[in-house]
């Protein structure tokens, strides 16, 4: 079957859809990754990859060959970690992305625990509100906030993500309190920009369905403010600006302290921001993933619990 790492630089391939993803994978350069995939169809015999200027896909004998090689280096590397006496020990370097508002008011404060835990393993983590590509990108893993992670990747739910429409006391006594979905429209709402129809906000009460409202372009609030993150948004909120939708991540002791209220019980935000409704915990298909990618989701798991902690103070919202 060739050389094993001819083998892993041919399923690299596969995995990033590209010579340049599977030699960022590798750490290597591009035209090393090339050359060692021409050594393994030289050896073979067999065409393993349709290749054109924009994509590259495995043949059918190329498919057969990446199922084999799956398997060989799974196993290669079971057998590698068990003789050095380390099966189920994570270390290296842990290469993930998270949401920079998740990332900042959840995630990073959990770092501590998590690295000491685990010593030998090195932990770089970016902060993106992009969707990142996990094999272009060398990722090892993502924590995704979506309603449905992408086809082609492995996907463990960790954690529930609750919206909530909320808004500041200050503001409420200036301006009223909204009590009914209509209502909104004729208030300051804070938005966020990354969604195709920033301006409409759509909400589902278990009782009476769906309803939904266009906000702003009122006379009586000829300003408002749209950004692209949610802790600007909850800034705003908190300073008085107006309506918001936040996620309880990012606001649940402003809640319980009563900095901010929530409003409309029993109504709930979806769609838009509200869709990334669950934490999932993504990463590229292996028949083992890496032990620190299991390491990082059995501590995720065991720290989120049947309910996330920023949603288990009885103070807090009941779920509609």
């Amino acid at each position: 079957m060739g050389r094993l790492e001819d083998l892993q630089a041919f399923a690299r391939v596969v995995d990033a859809r590209g010579f340049s993803g599977a030699a960022r994978l590798l750490g290597t350069t591009k035209s090393a990754v090339s050359k060692q995939v021409v050594r393994l169809e030289d050896q073979l015999g067999a065409r393993l990859l349709h290749r054109t200027t924009r994509s590259v896909s495995p043949t059918a004998e190329g498919r057969a060959v990446y199922e084999r090689a799956i398997r060989l280096l799974d196993e290669s590397l079971a057998l590698e970690t068990e003789l050095a006496g380390r099966r189920d020990e994570p270390r290296g370097v842990l290469r993930m992305s998270v949401s920079t508002a998740f990332g900042n008011l959840q995630f990073t404060a959990l770092l501590a625990e998590f690295c000491a835990r685990h010593p030998q393993l090195d932990v770089v983590l970016g902060l993106n509100d992009r969707y990142v590509d996990l094999a272009e990108e060398g990722f090892d893993v993502v924590l995704r906030l979506t309603r449905k992670p992408s086809d082609g990747l492995v996907a463990r739910r960790l954690a529930a993500i609750r919206f909530v429409l909320c808004a500041a006391p200050a503001y409420l006594a200036a301006h009223g309190e909204p009590q009914t979905v209509a209502d909104i429209a004729g208030h300051r709402c804070l938005r966020f920009g990354y969604l195709q129809s920033p301006d409409r906000w759509r909400f589902h009460h278990a009782g009476l369905g769906e309803a939904d409202v266009q906000t702003g372009g009122t006379l009586r609030f000829e300003s408002g403010i749209t950004a692209n993150s949610s802790e600007s948004l909850r800034v705003a909120a908190l300073a008085g600006m107006g309506l918001a939708v936040l996620p309880t991540y990012a606001i649940g002791a402003d809640l319980r302290a009563g900095r901010l209220r929530a409003l409309l019980p029993g109504w709930q935000p979806v769609g838009g921001l509200a869709d990334a409704d669950t934490l999932y915990a993504v990463y590229l298909p292996s028949r083992h993933p890496a032990p620190k990618v299991r390491a990082l989701i059995d501590f995720m798991l065991e720290k989120m619990g049947e309910v996330p902690p920023w949603d288990r103070e009885e103070t807090m919202p009941a779920c509609p």
